[in-house]
């Protein structure tokens, strides 16, 4: 995966504040920014161009209505759970978002990962998951981890590629931990 992004310099102030202007292999300029309270107003349109299979992929299960359950994670936002939302710069929609859940060892962290469907493969995954990493170097932790449908082959290659290493849970599941002390800055 060769994405070459051209982020601006991040602004200091918040830890995670910090905004990134990129660009998708489909040629869709977006900002990466933590999420707000608003985003949950986007969250409807963003499930409604996700898959079910990639539904299943993330949840592990066949989902019919992710819609209430999932917006209310999105809402409920604090120094414990953050999320980082890929956003349209042309139409403001939701394009991706990535869920980073502290652990209460306040070292660990657990992500979840979602795009539109036919962004897949374009990069925006990439750029979601590096955002979580850098986020989670800042903010000092020691790893983070994610566990993964065996057969989702592409998120464990992209995982395999950002430095994650796999392990086997059994029943199809496979656990990716990335330990960030080992990244360097």
């Amino acid at each position: 995966m060769s994405v070459a992004p051209m982020p601006q310099k991040p602004q200091k102030s918040e830890l995670g504040s910090s905004e990134l202007h990129q660009t998708v292999r489909g040629g869709e300029h977006v900002l990466i920014r933590r999420a707000r309270s608003e985003d949950v107003a986007l969250y409807q349109d963003f499930l409604a161009d996700v898959s079910a299979e990639d539904l299943r992929l993330r949840f592990f299960a066949d989902i019919a209505d992710l819609s209430a359950a999932e917006g209310e994670k999105l809402a409920h936002l604090d120094r414990h759970n953050i999320v980082f939302v890929g956003i349209d710069e042309e139409t403001g929609q939701m394009l991706g978002l990535v869920r980073l859940k502290e652990e209460l060892d306040e070292e660990t962290a657990e992500f979840a990962i979602m795009v539109r469907s036919r962004l897949k493969g374009h990069g925006l995954g990439w750029m979601l998951m590096q955002r979580a990493i850098d986020y989670g170097k800042e903010k000092g932790l020691r790893r983070i981890y994610g566990d993964v449908l065996a057969e989702n082959a592409s998120m464990l290659q992209m995982c395999e590629e950002l430095g994650f290493r796999a392990h086997d849970m059994g029943s199809g599941m496979k656990r990716v931990v990335l330990d960030l002390r080992s990244q360097g800055p």
